[in-house]
C-alpha cells in the first residue's frame, strides 16, 4: 500500500487519495503498556492514577474536600455527526455526550478504583467549580448547577443558571472554572463570543462576551465580562494573578481587569493580555513521538528526494496547541518548582515547563529545559489538555487521549474523508507527575474539618488545602470563624495572612483595623492585596485612604501598581495628590501610566494643569504620553470648566522652541479628545476667550511649519500633521497635500493621507485621485480603504474604478464584499460587474482544479519573489513581512495540500485572531481589519502592512465579525500553477 500512495506524491503530499486505500494508522497503546512510552525530566515519573473504561474524554477535574475526583469528559468532541461539521455555523445539532463523572480511591492505594457517573447529556463540558455540595459546569451553550441531594453520587438537581455562549468553533469553547481569592468563579472565555442571559431572571439584562473571559459571583449568579479572551486553560498563582494559555501563546498575563478600564471611557489602553513566555511562533518544542501518520508520508518524500529535512520533520516544531496552561503550587517537587507553568501542547504529545520571573508589575518566563522538554510520549495519541493541583501536593495530568487531535476544518477534505477524528471517544487516561521517591499520601477527610481547623489550614503549604478550607468557610458562614481568622492576619505566614484577609471580607467582618494593619505588612503581596479590599472603603474611612496613599513610594511596582487603580475608587483630593505622586514617580512605565489614567477620568484637568506648570517640560517618552493622555480625557469630557483650566495653562507657560513639541503634543492631545466629542479646536479655544484663541492660532501655525519641515524629527511631524488636521480642509488641504510627493517617507505619507481622507469635504476624493499616480502600492490601499471608509465616496471610487484609474484589484477584501452586499442594489450590482465577483461555492471548484499543483516540481527563489509581491503586506516569514496574519514560518509542519487549499480558500478555516471585522464609527465612516487587541475601553484594528486604527469604544456604533480573512479570494487568477508550486516550496522551507 505504501508504494501505491508513493506513486502518487511528488511535492510531498497526495493530490487525490484513493478511498480505498485509506491512510496507515498507529494503535493506541494499552493502559499496561503506557509508561514505557514516557520520558520525563530529573527523574520523574508518569503514574496511572485511571484509564479506560473509569474515565474518557477528560479534560477538566477538581477535587472536593474528601479527595474524590470529579472529571468532566468532553466525548462530543470534535463532533457527533460529521455532517453538523460546517466551517462557519454554528453546532446546534450535534448530540450531548459530554459527562461528569465522579472518581474514587475506596483502599487509599492512591490510584482510582471506583467511577460513577454524576451527570451525563451535557454539551461541550469544558469546566467545573464546586460549591455547597454541588458543582457549577461549563457546558456551552450553558453553564449548569447540578448537586446529588440523596447521596448516590447521581445528580437530582439540574439547574440551568446562565445560557447563550455560541456553540461554534470547538475549540474557542468557554473552559475552565476556577475558584479566585475574592469568592468569585473565574472562566475562561475563549473566542467564540455569545450573549449571555441569566436563566429564570429575565429582567438581568444580557451581557455581550467577544473576546472576554468571565465572572461569576456563585451566591448571587452576578454574570460579569472581564479581561481575557484566550483559548483553553485559566490558572491562579499563589497571590491572584491569573494566565491563560491561546495556542502559539502558551503563558498569558491578564494584567488590566476591565472593572478598573470601564470608569475611563476616554482611555486607550494596550491589549489587557501580556504575553510572558515567548510566543509559539519562535518558540521550539521538542517531541519524541512521529509525525502523525497523514503527515508522515510527507516527510518520506522528501528523504526520497534527497531535500533538507525541515526541523519540524526532524521532531523540533513550535507551539501550536498550548492548552491547560497552570501554575504549580504544591508541596511535593522540589522548591524550584515553586511557580513554574505547565503547559500541554496537544499535538506535539508533550509536557513543556517554563519558569516565571517578576518583570516590573508583570512576569517573564523561559524554558526550564534546554533542548527537551519535561515531559514527552512516543505514544501519538497522548494528549495533555490539562492538570490539577493535588491534594497530594503534586501535579495531577489530564490526557484525552485522542488519535487525532486537529480541528476538523483545517484537514483538507480528501484526507479528512480518511481519517477518524472520533477515534479514542471511548478512551482517557489521568496520570499523577510524580517526583522521584514519591509515596501517595491517604485521601484527605477536609468535609469533617472543624472550622478552628480549616482556618489553620489556610497556612498550609500546599495549595489545595488553602484554597478548599477558603471555600469551605466562605459556604458555611461560620462566624466562630472570625476571632481565629483575625489572629491569622497578624501571625500567619504571607499567604495564610492573604487567605485570611479575603475570608474575613467573605464572611462581611473585615474591620479597617485590620486593614490598616497589613497595609504596612512586611510582604509585598500582602500589601497589595490589602490595598485591593481596602478600596471599597477609601470614601468612608479617611484613615484607610490616608494610609493607603503613603504607599506611593512603596519599594514594590506590584504594590504601586494595585494603588493607582484603586484610588480611582474615589473622588477625593487625598487620592488626587497621590495619583500625582505616582505620575511623577512612575510615568516612565506603560503599564502605570494605564493604571494611573484608569483612575483619572474626574481628576485629569488638575493633573495636566499641574504637570504643564512643570517647567521644563519632561521630553522623555512616557511623560510626554501622559501628558497627551490626561489631554485627550480632558478633550473628551468637553466640560468647559476644566477647558478653560487646561487652556490657560497651555497658554501661559513659556517654553523654549525646544520645548515646543512637547507643548504641542498636549494641544495635539486636546484636539483629539475634542474631535472625539465633535468639538472644533478653534471653537473650544475661542470660548476659552481672546488670548487663548490667539496663543492657540499661534501654536498651529508653529505645527504646519513642522508638518512641512524634511529636517524635523518624523514623530514631531505625525502629530504636527495630526494638529494640522484640526484646523479645518483648507488648511489641511494647502499644507497637507505637499507631503503625499514621493521624496516624503511613507508614514508622512500615509498620515497625511488619513488625515485629509478623515474630513468630509467633496473634494477631498478628486484630491487623493489627482495624487494616484505618484502614491506607492501600500499608499494607494491606504487611500482606497480610507475613501470607502465613508458611503457617499462609494461612486465616485466605483467610477475611478471604470475609469481605470484605481485598478479592482485595489479594494481589500473586506471593502469588496460591502460593496458586493451593499445595501443599494444598484451599487452592489455595479460594483458585481467591476470586481468580477465569483458564484457562491466557486472555491471548492478552484481547490479542486488545482490539486495538480502538487506533482510540479517548484522553485524556493521564485517561490521567494512570489511571496515577497503577493504576501509579504500581511505576512512574516522569518524577519520579512508584517505580522498582521499567521506567521508563515510556523506552517513548516503543514502538508502542502493543507497550505494549497488555505491559500486558495482562504475563508475555509479563519482563527478567530485573523478574522476581519467591520466597525461603524459615530462619525459616518466605516473601519475594517483584523482586531489585535481590545479592552474595556478601546479596539485596535491591523490592516495590511500593519497599518493600525485605534477606536473607542464610546465612538462605536456597531462592529460586525465578518466571518472572512483579510487575506482575499483569488489569489489563483494572479499565479498560473506553476507560480503556486513555486510559492509553496518556498513556503514549506524547501531549498
Amino acid at each position: 500500500m505504501r508504494a501505491a500512495l508513493s506513486a502518487l506524491f511528488v511535492f510531498g503530499m497526495v493530490s487525490v487519495l484513493p478511498a480505498a486505500d485509506p491512510l496507515p494508522r498507529i494503535p493506541a497503546t494499552e493502559p499496561k503498556d503506557v509508561a514505557a512510552k514516557f520520558h520525563a525530566q530529573h527523574r520523574f515519573t508518569m503514574d496511572l492514577l485511571a484509564a479506560e473504561p473509569l474515565t474518557t474524554d477528560p479534560v477538566a477535574m477538581v477535587y472536593d474536600e474528601n479527595g474524590r475526583a470529579w472529571v468532566v469528559e468532553m466525548s462530543d468532541y470534535p463532533y457527533t455527526d460529521k455532517k453538523n461539521d460546517v466551517a462557519w455555523q454554528d453546532s446546534t445539532k450535534d448530540l450531548p455526550l459530554g459527562k461528569v463523572r465522579i472518581l474514587e480511591d475506596t483502599d487509599g492505594d492512591g490510584d482510582f478504583d471506583k467511577s460513577t457517573i454524576f451527570a451525563r447529556d451535557l454539551s461541550w463540558p469544558t469546566g467545573i467549580a464546586l460549591f455547597k455540595g454541588g458543582v457549577y459546569i461549563a457546558a456551552t451553550p450553558d453553564i449548569w448547577y447540578l448537586k446529588d441531594t440523596d447521596g448516590d453520587l447521581q445528580a437530582d438537581v439540574r439547574e440551568k443558571v446562565f445560557t447563550g455562549f455560541r456553540k461554534y468553533n470547538v475549540q474557542a469553547v468557554m473552559n475552565n472554572l476556577a475558584w479566585g481569592l475574592d469568592h468569585k468563579i473565574y472562566g475562561a472565555g475563549s473566542s467564540n463570543g455569545g450573549t449571555i442571559q441569566t436563566v429564570g431572571n429575565e429582567g438581568v439584562k444580557p451581557v455581550a462576551l467577544s473576546r472576554n473571559d468571565y465572572s461569576i459571583d456563585p451566591n448571587t449568579r452576578e454574570f460579569e465580562a472581564i479581561s481575557g479572551g484566550a483559548r483553553f486553560g485559566n490558572s491562579f498563582d499563589d497571590w491572584g494573578n491569573r494566565f491563560l494559555c491561546n495556542i502559539r501563546n502558551p503563558i498569558q498575563h491578564v494584567l488590566l481587569p476591565s472593572r478598573y478600564l470601564k470608569r475611563n471611557p476616554f482611555l486607550v489602553a494596550p491589549a489587557a493580555v501580556h504575553d510572558v513566555a515567548e510566543a509559539g511562533d519562535t518558540l521550539p518544542v521538542y517531541r519524541t513521538s512521529p509525525p502523525e501518520p497523514w503527515r508522515t508520508l510527507r516527510a518520506e518524500r522528501y528523504v526520497a528526494e534527497g531535500t533538507v529535512i525541515p526541523r519540524s520533520e526532524t521532531n523540533q516544531a513550535y507551539f501550536t496547541s498550548s492548552s491547560g496552561v497552570t501554575v504549580y503550587r504544591g508541596s511535593a517537587y522540589p522548591s524550584e518548582f515553586r511557580n513554574n507553568v505547565f503547559v500541554g501542547e496537544v499535538a506535539g504529545n508533550l509536557i513543556h515547563r517554563q519558569a516565571l520571573e517578576k518583570d516590573g508589575v508583570t512576569f517573564r518566563s523561559h524554558r526550564t529545559e534546554q533542548n527537551a522538554e519535561f515531559v514527552t510520549s512516543d505514544d501519538n495519541w497522548f494528549r495533555a489538555v490539562n492538570f490539577v493541583n493535588a491534594p497530594d501536593g503534586t501535579l495531577h495530568v489530564l490526557d484525552m487521549y485522542r488519535e487525532t487531535i486537529e480541528h476538523p476544518w483545517s484537514i483538507p477534505d480528501d484526507i479528512k474523508a480518511m481519517i477518524d477524528l472520533e477515534s479514542g471517544r471511548d478512551r482517557g487516561r489521568i496520570y499523577r507527575l510524580s517526583p522521584p521517591g514519591f509515596q501517595a499520601p491517604k485521601p484527605p477527610r477536609l468535609g469533617q474539618a472543624t472550622t478552628e481547623e480549616l482556618v489553620s489550614l489556610l497556612d498550609h503549604p500546599n495549595a489545595w488545602h488553602r484554597e478548599t478550607a477558603h471555600r469551605l468557610l466562605f459556604e458555611k458562614q461560620d462566624r466562630s470563624a472570625i476571632e481565629p481568622l483575625k489572629k491569622l492576619v497578624r501571625s500567619g505566614t504571607p499567604l495564610g495572612r492573604s487567605h485570611a484577609l479575603w475570608s474575613l471580607e467573605g464572611l462581611k467582618s473585615l474591620a479597617d483595623d485590620d486593614l490598616l494593619a497589613v497595609l504596612s505588612d512586611a510582604s509585598a503581596g500582602v500589601r497589595e492585596q490589602a490595598i485591593r479590599l481596602a478600596e471599597s472603603r477609601f470614601a468612608s474611612s479617611p484613615a484607610v485612604l490616608a494610609k493607603a496613599a503613603r504607599l506611593v513610594d512603596d519599594e514594590e511596582i506590584r504594590v504601586r501598581f494595585q494603588l493607582a487603580f484603586s484610588l480611582g475608587e474615589v473622588r477625593d483630593p487625598v487620592a488626587t495628590g497621590a495619583l500625582m505622586r505616582l505620575v511623577e514617580r512612575d510615568s516612565g512605565d506603560s503599564w502605570m501610566r494605564v493604571a494611573i489614567l484608569s483612575s483619572l477620568v474626574d481628576g485629569a484637568d488638575e493633573v495636566l494643569v499641574q504637570l504643564l506648570k512643570q517647567t521644563p517640560l519632561d521630553p522623555q517618552a512616557g511623560p510626554r504620553i501622559l501628558r497627551r493622555q490626561l489631554a485627550v480625557c480632558v478633550g473628551a469630557r468637553k466640560r468647559p470648566d476644566e477647558l478653560a483650566s487646561v487652556f490657560a495653562a497651555l497658554t501661559s507657560v513659556s517654553v523654549p522652541d525646544s520645548e515646543r513639541p512637547a507643548l504641542l503634543s498636549v494641544l495635539a492631545g486636546l484636539g483629539e479628545g475634542l474631535k472625539r466629542a465633535r468639538v472644533p479646536l478653534r471653537t473650544a479655544a475661542g470660548q476659552a476667550g481672546p488670548d487663548v484663541e490667539t496663543r492657540i492660532d499661534a501654536l498651529l501655525k508653529d505645527s504646519a511649519r513642522i508638518a512641512a519641515d524634511d529636517s524635523a524629527a518624523e514623530e514631531m511631524r505625525l502629530e504636527a500633521i495630526e494638529l494640522v488636521g484640526l484646523d479645518g480642509f483648507a488648511v489641511a488641504r494647502e499644507v497637507l497635500s505637499m507631503l503625499l510627493a514621493p521624496r516624503h517617507s511613507t508614514n508622512v505619507q500615509r498620515a497625511a493621507v488619513r488625515t485629509l481622507t478623515a474630513f468630509p469635504d467633496a473634494d477631498v476624493t478628486p484630491l487623493m485621485l489627482e495624487h494616484w499616480r505618484g502614491l506607492s502600492p501600500a499608499l494607494r490601499t491606504e487611500v482606497v480603504d480610507q475613501l470607502l471608509a465613508r458611503a457617499d465616496r462609494t461612486v465616485a471610487v466605483l467610477e475611478a474604478i471604470e475609469a481605470g484609474t484605481i485598478p479592482a484589484s485595489q479594494i481589500s477584501p473586506a471593502r469588496r464584499t460591502l460593496l458586493l452586499k451593499h445595501k443599494d442594489a444598484a451599487i452592489a450590482a455595479r460594483a458585481g460587474r467591476l470586481l468580477a465577483a465569483e458564484p457562491a461555492g466557486r472555491r471548492k471548484e478552484v481547490v479542486a482544479e488545482y490539486q495538480s499543483v502538487l506533482n510540479l516540481a517548484g522553485d524556493a527563489r521564485r517561490g521567494q519573489a512570489l511571496f515577497e509581491k503577493e504576501c509579504i503586506t500581511c505576512h512574516k516569514n522569518g524577519d520579512k513581512g508584517y505580522d498582521v496574519g499567521p506567521n508563515l514560518s510556523t506552517i513548516r509542519h503543514r502538508t502542502p495540500a493543507e497550505v494549497l487549499m488555505h491559500i486558495l480558500d482562504p475563508n475555509r478555516e479563519v482563527g478567530p485572531n485573523f478574522v476581519n471585522y467591520v466597525v461603524s464609527i459615530d462619525d459616518g465612516r466605516i473601519a475594517t481589519g483584523i482586531i489585535e487587541s481590545e479592552t474595556a475601553t478601546s479596539v485596535v484594528l491591523k490592516r495590511a502592512e500593519g497599518v493600525t486604527e485605534t477606536l473607542l469604544r464610546a465612538n462605536i456604533e456597531a462592529m460586525s465579525n465578518s466571518g472572512q480573512s483579510l487575506m482575499p479570494e483569488g489569489l489563483e487568477k494572479k499565479l498560473s500553477q506553476q507560480d503556486m508550486a513555486d510559492l509553496l516550496v518556498f513556503l514549506l522551507g524547501k531549498k
